[in-house]
C-alpha cells in the first residue's frame, strides 16, 4: 500500500515512499522538462486530464513550442468565439501559427516556415448553439480526417476533447489516430470530464499529463493507463500544489497547478513544478 500523502520536496528533490512499487517520484522544473520532452519526443499521443482552468492548455502550448516544427506542423482545434480567449492570439504570436477559421486551409507562402495553425471556427456569434455546433462539428471533422491522412509527420490537439467527442458527436473520428499504432498524426487530447471520453484517450497515449481532480468518477479512468497503480496515481495527484494567476489580461483568476507526468514506456513517472 502507499502512504495516504506524498510529503512536499524541495525543487530537485525527491519523493520517496519504501512502501510505494515505484520508489521515487522526482519534481522536474517545468523548463528542465520541456527541454528533455523536447529532445526525446517522437510522434507520439499525449493526452492531458484535470479540471478547467488548471494549466493544461499552459503546458500543452509549452510542449508544442519544442516539438512542433515547420515540417511537422501541428493542427490545434479550438472551439470558442474569437476574442474570448486572449491565450489564443499569444499562442499565434509565441508559437509562429496563423488562426484560420476553415479547414484546410488556403495557402501563404509564409506558411512555410509555420509551426502549424490554430482552428477557430467561430469567429462571429451566430446567436444559435445549435449552429454553432454545427459549425464547429463541420471544420473539426474535416481537419480531424485530413491530419489522419497526412503524408507527413503532424501533431493534432483537440483543446476540449470532452467537447468534441460527446457534444459534436465526433468520437469515432477521433478514436481514429489513437487506434493507428504508431501514428503519422500524433492526436493530443485535453480533457476536464474523463470518465466521458473515449478509453483510448487513456489506453493509447504514450506521454500522459494529470492534474488533481475531485471527481472521483474521473479518477476510476485511472484504471485503463495500464502499468501503473490507479490509487498511487490519485494519491500523487492530491498532493499537487497550485498557484492562483490572473488570466485574461487580468479580470479573471486560474488556479493552475503541478502536474504528474506518466510516459508509458517504463514506465517514468515525475511531477513537473510550476517553476
Amino acid at each position: 500500500m502507499v502512504s495516504s500523502q506524498v510529503s512536499r520536496p524541495r525543487r530537485g528533490e525527491r519523493v520517496r515512499d519504501s512502501t510505494a512499487e515505484y520508489g521515487t517520484i522526482e519534481v522536474v522544473p517545468q523548463d528542465d522538462f520541456d527541454r528533455e520532452f523536447g529532445a526525446n519526443y517522437s510522434n507520439a499521443h499525449l493526452t492531458a486530464l484535470g479540471p478547467t482552468r488548471r494549466g493544461k492548455t499552459r503546458r500543452v502550448r509549452r510542449l508544442l513550442k519544442v516539438v512542433a516544427t515547420p515540417e511537422r506542423k501541428a493542427t490545434i482545434l479550438h472551439g470558442k468565439i474569437k476574442g474570448r480567449d486572449t491565450e489564443i492570439p499569444d499562442t499565434a504570436r509565441d508559437l509562429n501559427m496563423r488562426i484560420i477559421d476553415e479547414y484546410p486551409p488556403e495557402y501563404s507562402f509564409r506558411d512555410r516556415n509555420r509551426r502549424g495553425y490554430i482552428l477557430l471556427p467561430l469567429s462571429r456569434e451566430t446567436g444559435s448553439v445549435e449552429e454553432e455546433n454545427a459549425i464547429l462539428k463541420r471544420e473539426y471533422s474535416k481537419a480531424i480526417h485530413s491530419c489522419y491522412q497526412s503524408k507527413k509527420p503532424c501533431i493534432l490537439v483537440l483543446d476540449e476533447s470532452h467537447q468534441a467527442q460527446e457534444t459534436l458527436g465526433l468520437k469515432k473520428q477521433i478514436e481514429g489516430p489513437l487506434m493507428r499504432g504508431l501514428p503519422d498524426c500524433a492526436e493530443w487530447n485535453l480533457i476536464q470530464r474523463g470518465r466521458f471520453v473515449s478509453y483510448h484517450c487513456y489506453d493509447a497515449p504514450e506521454h500522459l499529463l494529470l492534474y488533481y481532480d475531485p471527481d472521483v468518477n474521473n479518477q476510476k479512468r485511472y484504471s485503463e493507463i495500464g502499468g501503473v497503480d490507479p490509487e498511487y496515481i490519485r494519491r500523487v495527484c492530491a498532493g499537487l500544489q497550485t498557484r492562483t494567476i490572473k488570466v485574461n489580461g487580468g479580470r479573471d483568476a486560474a488556479t493552475i497547478s503541478e502536474c504528474l507526468y506518466i510516459r508509458r514506456g517504463g514506465p517514468y513517472l515525475c511531477i513537473v513544478s510550476m517553476d
